[in-house]
């Protein structure tokens, strides 16, 4: 490699070369300094096993939660079976077991969305062959609600009876999983009378085949994203698309944050503030970075520097966010409407200053930006 240095630079510099490089563009180019920066490329190529790796593992996570999930589902069936059905029975006979369970499942469904799927979702919702994951679990809309840029949904949810619960009436995760062990949706708990109630110290319990057939779900469609997690190759368009597309959505979830603390009867959040998975989000983005800052550092380190330095201050604003949302919450507040703002505003210019950034990076290193995702 040490004696065929001169030899490219020499032809670099030579007429036909000159030549060659004005009729072929950047790609003569690009080819021609790759040969000179292998460790670059090399590089890359670990980084890029390293996305997969960290995708595969988080995803593992969300399976056997799932898994779990469906375990405590069947439980708590298995109690109201034994009562004939009838929850205010099995709450005075069975509640601290009934409490415990829907502890368990509710821990089951943060490992399922914010320890699990929110951890890798600027990854998943960024790929074309694993986006449909995405608006199945996380981001789909209600058929009511579809259109170009909010596609529906997939979900239809059967009980054991085979009566549809669910008909592409949204998302998994906020439209059925979370607003039944939360009490969100009416339809999908039971109101318990004032015996039972007081015996339990809630009004409302899960009702027993949407959770299991929601649970069911859960683990049909886990097992299928594990597999396309296992299958999928990364690539590094792919990666920098992600970083393109994903990357400006970042004010958006203020957005959510605001519905969950003051719409009438919100569903989605209200387990755990959006704030949470704002930094699953952008850092498996700042992770997907990784893999082309080596060969960014190789042709521009100053860009590359700026990059780096602009995904670590989205992290640490959303720290500063994270650390507004808690106090409000122990001070049994909420951010404000004009504080929520203010946030998305700024969100907003530090996403979009990356933007153009990323796709001028994605010039230098001599990749194409793949076309959106259908999110």
């Amino acid at each position: 490699m040490t004696a065929l240095v001169p030899r490219l630079l020499r032809s670099i510099s030579s007429p036909r070369g000159l030549r060659l490089i004005r009729n072929t563009g950047l790609a003569c180019l690009t080819g021609l300094v790759g040969a000179l920066c292998p460790s670059a490329r090399a590089d890359s190529a670990v980084k890029l096993e390293n996305v997969k790796s960290y995708l595969v593992q988080q995803a593992a996570k969300v399976d056997a939660a799932a898994h779990d999930f469906e375990a405590n589902a069947q439980s708590y069936q298995k109690i109201l079976d034994a009562n004939g059905g009838d929850y205010n029975k099995a709450a005075l006979a069975s509640g601290p077991e009934l409490l415990s369970l829907v502890k368990k499942m509710q821990g089951d469904y943060l490992n399922l969305h914010m320890n699990g799927y929110e951890t890798i979702e600027g990854i998943v919702a960024g790929v074309h062959g694993l986006v449909g994951y995405d608006i199945y679990f996380d981001s789909g809309v209600p058929k009511s609600q579809g259109s170009t840029d909010t596609p529906v949904a997939p979900v239809i949810v059967k009980d054991a009876s085979g009566k549809v619960i669910v008909d592409r009436d949204g998302n998994l995760f906020h439209f059925v999983i979370e607003p039944c062990l939360y009490g969100a949706k009416s339809t999908f708990v039971e109101k318990l009378d004032s015996a039972a109630a007081q015996a339990l110290g809630i009004k409302y319990l899960p009702r027993a085949n949407v959770a299991l057939a929601a649970a069911k779900d859960a683990v049909r469609e886990a097992g299928l994203f594990v597999a396309s997690c296992n299958a999928w190759q990364p690539r590094l368009d792919e990666c920098v698309g992600a970083l393109v597309w994903m990357t400006p959505t970042f004010n958006t979830y203020f957005n959510d944050l605001r519905d969950s603390l003051y719409s009438a009867s919100p569903t989605a959040y209200i387990s755990e503030s959006r704030v949470k998975d704002m930094r699953g989000i952008m850092s498996s983005l700042r992770l997907t970075y990784n893999t082309i800052d080596p060969q960014l550092q190789q042709k521009d380190p100053a860009l590359a520097r700026q990059l780096r330095a602009e995904y670590d201050n989205i992290i640490a604003y959303i720290d500063q966010a994270d650390a507004r949302d808690r106090r409000a919450r122990d001070a049994h507040a909420k951010l404000s409407r004009v504080e929520i703002e203010e946030m998305a505003q700024h969100a907003k210019g530090m996403s979009d200053q990356l933007a153009p950034q990323i796709k001028l990076a994605a010039a230098v290193i001599g990749v194409q930006v793949p076309r959106k995702p259908y999110l």
